[in-house]
């Protein structure tokens, strides 16, 4: 169908077809008759040589067959003399019968012993020695014997049967001879004489010992079956042997022979054929290298056109992989940036959209199935997301688990928030790694052209805009799309000036510690503060800790906040210590970061620390299943240096208690959500009062943060909670202000008392 399309493709295979064989063309021709001149010859020769040799196998045949015959008759002609005598004297004893036995049976005959059986039970037998158990086998009783005797007597022949196994052990050919006598009016049946013939011996003295052939007897022409055959295999029948007949007045034998070899193997056809090649290769050889020297001429031609070619498709492959991933086979970055450099339009009012791909969970399917299962998951993305475009639509991979989807459409914003669900819907199904299923899922930032007038600026700030989106879709939660704004643009510049200005910060000591005091719930007692961090920021005040955390943590200095933040608190306790005032403890929060930085024990044990003094507290929201080998070594280490464990914000992470508890925390602080709804819900308290109760089982000291009212405290107090912290009795205050703080709690007791 091809060449019928191309009529140029069709005329150059013809081309190269003739000009591939028109070197050569005399040298085939020169072959082709050579090759049926040996042929021919090989044959006629190969047929000559059968005929020939299936003659010498027909005449050694014919040979066994004569002998065969000749020494069977001559056992008949023995056995017929002593049946003879039988019949002339059939009242004679065993010493009469083994006197006129002796006397016929001769030594070079391959009769080996006589029975003679009167009224069809053997009676007499010679030898007598050796034979002892023919006498009294009864012919008409014995299975194996019985036809054969039988036959004898009904037909009144001559029989050769066997081969037959014998009553005195062994087998042999046995030919049986009826007996008759004349009882002056008839012939009256006397019994029959049977001759055992010695098979070996018969075999030997026939030739077929001694021949190459091999040979197969039968006792019919065509045996299907081994059981008729009794020398040799029924398989020589089917090898086109040369057959012959031994042809008795008592029976047929038919024999069959092949060389052993089988036909041909000594009929000189291999060399026939090699001196025949050798002079149809001297005839053909010089026709040949004429041949190559043309071809040579045409081949260094044909060398430089395929040079030519393979250098165009070099380029055009290399020009292809700088454009497309090895891996996915879908186009990469490099295209990408070439397409919106150089936009080919589908349509004059086209607009271009761009959605920024990133995978959620790829980082986890790479630590778990290793690089071979994150390449599955990479290759079954490509494949989704080429499935999903259409005619105009690229699908791109731009590096490690990112992905570019872009279209065009002349109304952008419905198609694009189509296209990303689309894609978010079909990346959430799952794949197969390995035998399981595993759910990846996707975050996508999506991004369009807005107006005509925007075909001519650089488009390179779309991709930008699709990061931007892309980013606010991965903080917001997994598995979503996010539209670019011009507030989202606003909020991310305000985020790049915040964290330029919170590393300024740190450097210009602008984080200063608040405390807020925690009480004993009996004694309303203070027995310890919680240090907080507020940033002193330069133009917008001081500003609370959920406005710059998320900033730290991004900008990976939520260590370094930690460790500032402790530093002030340790000075702060210090500086009380020295004034009298009684603050049993002091407890700062500590970062996931903090906690898996190398130094932290050293640091640590450098501090001028009483233990009991200092307790850090650990969010719940922290990931203790990532964490939980970096956990189960530094925490028992901070502990033997003395600091207690607290975990802070208890019941709003996704830690299970088993999980917590087997860190062995001091005390468990329930966060504030847990308590501002117990002074209405029965069913809150119940649940406070429960997490009140693990505590207590575990010797663990429970803290309840967001007092806002007496109330609170007194349904707290009753419950059976330890300490308590809140607005209701304190807020959070700096060193200063809570030196005044504890002053004047000090004097009203003074008073009170």
């Amino acid at each position: 169908m091809k060449f019928r399309r191309n009529p140029k493709i069709l005329r150059g295979f013809a081309s190269s077809v003739i000009g591939h064989t028109g070197a050569f063309a005399p040298a085939i021709f020169a072959a082709t008759i050579a090759v049926i001149v040996v042929c021919v010859a090989t044959n006629w020769r190969r047929e000559r040589s059968l005929a020939d040799e299936r003659s010498i196998v027909a005449g050694e045949i014919a040979t066994i067959s004569s002998r065969l015959q000749t020494n069977l008759n001559s056992n008949v002609k023995l056995l017929q003399g002593l049946a003879a005598g039988v019949a002339v004297n059939p009242t004679m004893d065993q010493t009469a019968f083994s006197k006129l036995a002796a006397e016929i049976l001769q030594p070079d005959s391959q009769l080996r012993s006589f029975a003679a059986a009167p009224g069809m039970v053997v009676k007499w037998v010679y030898p007598e020695k050796g034979n002892e158990k023919a006498i009294g086998l009864d012919y008409r009783k014995n299975e194996k014997q019985r036809d054969g005797a039988m036959l004898a007597r009904n037909t009144h022949n001559i029989v050769l049967t066997g081969p037959v196994e014998l009553v005195q052990g062994g087998t042999a050919f046995i030919v049986r001879c009826p007996v008759y006598i004349n009882d002056g009016t008839s012939q009256i049946f006397w019994g029959l004489l049977s001759g055992i013939v010695d098979i070996p011996r018969l075999y030997q003295d026939s030739g077929l010992e001694s021949t190459d052939l091999e040979i197969a007897i039968s006792t019919v022409p065509e045996p299907n079956s081994p059981k008729q055959v009794f020398l040799g295999s029924l398989d020589t029948f089917s090898k086109q042997p040369v057959v012959t007949f031994v042809d008795m007045t008592y029976g047929r034998w038919t024999l069959a022979a092949v060389p052993k070899h089988g036909w041909g193997q000594n009929s000189g056809i291999a060399t026939f054929e090699l001196y025949a090649s050798l002079l149809a290769f001297c005839v053909i050889a010089p026709i040949i290298w004429v041949g190559f020297l043309t071809k040579s001429r045409q081949k260094t031609i044909e060398k430089l056109r395929l040079h030519k070619k393979k250098l165009v498709r070099a380029r055009q492959r290399l020009e292809y992989l700088s454009l497309h991933d090895a891996l996915t086979g879908l186009p990469n970055r490099r295209f990408i940036d070439q397409m919106i450099s150089q936009p080919t339009r589908p349509g004059p009012e086209d607009c271009l959209i761009l959605i920024h791909i990133d995978l959620d969970r790829f980082k986890e399917i790479n630590d778990t199935k290793g690089h071979a299962g994150g390449d599955t998951v990479l290759q079954a993305t490509a494949s989704r997301l080429a499935n999903l475009a259409g005619p105009n639509d690229v699908a791109a991979r731009i590096g490690g688990d990112e992905f570019i989807f872009a279209s065009w459409s002349t109304d952008p914003e419905p198609k694009a928030n189509a296209l990303a669900q689309q894609i978010v819907d079909t990346l959430e199904q799952p794949l197969s790694i390995d035998g399981a299923e595993c759910v990846v899922g996707a975050s996508v930032g999506v991004a369009w052209e807005t107006e005509p007038a925007a075909r001519r600026r650089d488009l390179s700030q779309l991709l930008l805009n699709a990061d931007l989106a892309l980013y606010e879709a991965k903080k917001t939660g997994r598995g979503r799309a996010a539209i670019f704004t011009e507030e989202l643009r606003s909020a991310t510049i305000h985020s790049k000036e915040l964290a330029d200005e919170f590393n300024h910060a740190l450097d210009r000591d602008e984080l200063v510690a608040f405390f807020q005091p925690q009480f004993n719930a009996d004694t309303l007692d203070i027995v310890g503060v919680e240090t907080l961090a507020r940033w002193d920021h330069p133009r917008k005040g001081l500003l609370t800790p959920d406005k710059f955390l998320d900033v730290a943590e991004r900008l990976g200095r939520s260590g370094d906040m930690d460790r500032l933040i402790l530093q002030k608190a340790l000075f702060e306790l210090t500086r009380w210590d020295s004034l009298g005032m009684d603050i049993p403890r002091v407890s700062v929060n500590i970062s996931a970061r903090r906690l898996a930085q190398p130094n932290l024990l050293a640091e640590l044990s450098a501090l001028p620390l009483a233990r009991g003094r200092l307790c850090f507290e650990l969010l719940e929201t922290i990931s203790f299943d990532d964490l939980q080998p970096v956990l189960n070594e530094i925490i028992p280490a901070v502990k033997e240096l003395g600091i207690e464990i607290e975990i802070d914000d208890f019941g709003t992470g996704h830690a299970s208690i088993v999980s917590l508890l087997r860190f062995e925390p001091r005390r468990l602080k329930i966060d504030r959500e847990i308590i501002k709804p117990i002074v209405t819900s029965p069913s809150q308290r119940r649940l406070v009062s429960s997490i009140i109760e693990i505590g207590r089982s575990q010797n663990i000291d429970i803290v309840a943060e967001g007092v806002e009212t007496m109330e609170h405290a007194k349904i707290l107090k009753d419950l059976g909670c330890h300490l308590l912290q809140g607005y209701a009795l304190a807020r959070p205050m700096t060193s200063q202000q809570l030196i005044e703080f504890c002053r004047t709690k000090s004097k009203g007791l003074t008073e009170a008392g």
